[in-house]
């Protein structure tokens, strides 16, 4: 390829960029909670490769499926200044488990999340939906009193079933 040809594809092609994603649904969350997510990743899928060996020849076969990452979806988000987004995903980790009762939504989770990949005019080009997800991970806030007044953010992990591209 010369770089002519490459710049004829870049332009007609564009780039992602990596600030192209929109979080809309996250579990009890909706799009009027402004979850303010400032970073995360768009897992990977694995096909387990299984070889059957016949007259010397090692066939090689699909095998199952793997979501990579799903164990630990990590997102970054912002604090909003009364600490609502803190609170209610505090209040969801409660009831999946309360340490004061000892009780819980211990069954399969069947909350969803959404992300969005985002063209250059912001409109939707892809949308990911993650099923059976849940936070097992709230990080501690930071705080400085000798800052220079950052906001603040923090991590949250969650766990899910399975991801699924929305047609």
């Amino acid at each position: 390829m010369t770089i002519q040809a490459f710049y004829n594809a870049a332009q007609k092609n564009e780039f992602a960029r990596d600030f192209q994603f929109r979080v809309r649904v996250l579990g009890p969350f909706n799009e009027d909670d402004l979850l303010y997510i400032k970073t995360t990743t768009l897992p990977g899928k694995t096909i387990s490769n299984q070889q059957v060996p016949f007259m010397g020849l090692e066939f090689n076969v699909p095998g199952t499926v793997k979501y990579d990452g799903s164990n630990a979806w990590n997102v970054t988000m912002w604090c909003d200044e009364a600490l609502n987004i803190r609170n209610k995903m505090e209040n969801w980790m409660k009831e999946i488990f309360d340490d004061q009762t000892s009780s819980g939504k211990y069954g399969v989770p069947v909350e969803v999340a959404t992300m969005d990949l985002l063209g250059k005019d912001l409109k939707t080009i892809r949308k990911y939906n993650f099923y059976g997800i849940y936070p097992t991970t709230l990080a501690p806030l930071n705080y400085d009193l000798q800052g220079a007044g950052k906001p603040l953010d923090f991590q949250c992990t969650f766990a899910y079933q399975y991801w699924r591209l929305q047609a």
